[in-house]
C-alpha cells in the first residue's frame, strides 16, 4: 500500500505541477484481456490481464522534451499483489548546439533486430522470453544518462552510463560504454562496447544493417572474460543474429510485412537434447512474422518461435481491428508444435506449453 500512495501522490504532482511550465500532452491507454489456455492434458487455467498507462509529455519546446509513464499491471507478475505499479518512465531529453543528453529512466536500445539483437548488449538475453502475445513490442526502459554528439550526415558517437537498480557502496557495478554509428557506401555500421558491471564482464558488439532488395541486418557480440566467476566465457556468450524484412504494398489499401530473424549460438548444442531439461539451449532460433493490414484498420499478423534443431515451434496467429478511433479489438492465440521433450511441446514434461488464447480491447484516449 506504501507504493500505491507514492505512485499517486507522484501522479497528482505531476498533473498540477508540469503545466506551469509549458504545454503537455496527455494520453491514457488500456490493454484488458481475458485469457485461457491449456498446458497439459486436463490442466486448463483461466485468467484476466490488464495493463494501464498514463503518459505525459512536454511539448512546445524545440530543446527540451521530457516524459512520465505511470503503469500498472493487473494482477502482479511477481504475485505478491494484486496490482503491481511502476514509474516506468521518467526522463529528460536535452540538446545544446552539438551535444545531445538524455538523464532518467528512458528506453534503450542499441544495433538492429525486431527480437533477436545481438547488438542489444544489455537485455537482448531475453530475446526467447518475448512475450508474442501483444499488439507491439515496447522497449525497456533502464535508469541512464547518455550523451550524443553528431559527426556528419548519418554519423554520431554516443556514450551511455546505466546506474544499478540498487543503492550500492561499490561504484564498479555500474554499467558503461558507447558506440559509434556511420555508414560504409549505403550500408549502415554501428560498433560499441560495454562494460556490465553486474557480471563483471566486458561486451564489445558491431551491427550492419543495409538494403540488397530487403532490408538486411547482421550483429554479433561476446563476453570477454575477466576471470570473476560470474563473467560468461566466449563460447557461452557469443551471440549473432541476423534477419531481413520487407514491406509490400498490395491493392489499393493493402500492406504485407514480412520479417524473418535469426539467433545463432556457435558453442551451443546442435544435436536433440534425448530428455526435456530446463536448461535446454540450442544453437539456433527462429523468429518469422508475417502481418497484413488493410482497410484501413484491420491487420491479421502471424509469428512465432522455431527450433530447427529439435523441429518444434510456436506458432501465435492474431489480429487488431480499429473499430473506433482509438479503440481496437485484440486477439492472439499460441499453439505449441512439438514432443513432450522439445522445446515447445504440446504436453510438456517441464515447463509450459500447450495451448492458450487470449481477447481484449485496447483504448487509447
Amino acid at each position: 500500500m506504501k507504493t500505491f500512495y507514492k505512485i499517486i501522490t507522484a501522479a497528482l504532482l505531476a498533473f498540477l505541477v508540469l503545466p506551469l511550465w509549458g504545454e503537455n500532452s496527455i494520453t491514457a491507454k488500456m490493454e484488458l484481456y481475458n485469457s485461457t489456455g491449456r498446458l497439459k492434458a486436463d490442466n486448463w487455467y483461466s485468467t484476466g490481464i490488464g495493463i494501464a498507462s498514463i503518459i505525459i509529455n512536454q511539448k512546445g519546446n524545440r530543446n527540451v522534451k521530457s516524459q512520465i509513464k505511470l503503469s500498472a499491471v493487473m494482477p502482479d507478475p511477481t504475485g505478491d499483489n494484486p496490482i503491481y505499479f511502476d514509474i516506468s518512465r521518467a526522463y529528460v531529453k536535452f540538446r545544446f548546439p552539438r551535444i545531445r543528453a538524455v538523464i532518467g529512466k528512458a528506453p534503450f536500445s542499441w544495433g538492429e533486430g525486431l527480437v533477436f539483437n545481438a547488438g542489444d548488449v544489455i537485455f537482448g538475453g531475453s530475446a526467447l522470453n518475448t512475450n508474442l502475445m501483444q499488439s507491439e513490442f515496447l522497449d525497456i526502459a533502464t535508469w541512464l544518462t547518455t550523451l550524443y554528439y553528431p559527426l556528419g550526415n548519418f554519423s554520431y558517437l554516443e556514450s551511455i552510463a546505466i546506474s544499478p537498480d540498487v543503492m550500492s557502496d561499490s561504484i564498479d557495478i555500474t554499467t558503461g560504454g558507447g558506440r559509434v554509428v556511420t555508414k560504409l557506401g549505403n550500408t549502415k555500421l554501428e560498433s560499441g562496447y560495454i562494460y556490465d558491471g553486474l557480471q563483471d564482464a566486458h561486451k564489445p558488439y558491431m551491427t550492419l544493417q543495409g538494403n540488397l532488395y530487403l532490408d538486411w541486418h547482421l550483429s554479433a557480440t561476446a563476453a570477454l572474460p575477466t576471470g570473476n566467476a560470474l563473467t560468461p566465457s566466449f563460447e557461452e556468450s557469443l551471440v549473432i543474429t541476423a534477419g531481413i524484412y520487407s514491406l509490400v504494398r498490395i491493392g489499393y489499401d493493402g500492406t504485407l510485412n514480412y520479417r524473418l530473424e535469426a539467433m545463432i549460438k556457435p558453442y551451443e548444442k546442435w544435436n536433440e537434447y534425448s530428455a526435456a531439461t530446463e536448461s535446454e539451449v540450442y544453437g539456433i532460433y527462429l523468429y518469422p512474422e508475417f502481418s497484413y493490414s488493410f482497410n484501413s484498420g484491420m491487420a491479421l499478423m502471424l509469428r512465432g518461435f522455431v527450433s530447427p534443431v529439435d523441429l518444434s515451434a510456436v506458432a501465435i496467429p492474431g489480429f487488431s481491428w480499429n473499430v473506433f478511433q482509438g479503440f481496437n479489438l485484440l486477439g492472439f492465440a499460441a499453439f505449441y508444435i512439438g514432443e513432450p521433450d522439445d522445446t515447445y511441446a504440446w504436453e510438456p514434461e517441464t515447463g509450459s506449453g500447450g495451448f492458450a488464447l487470449m481477447a481484449g480491447v485496447s483504448v487509447t484516449y
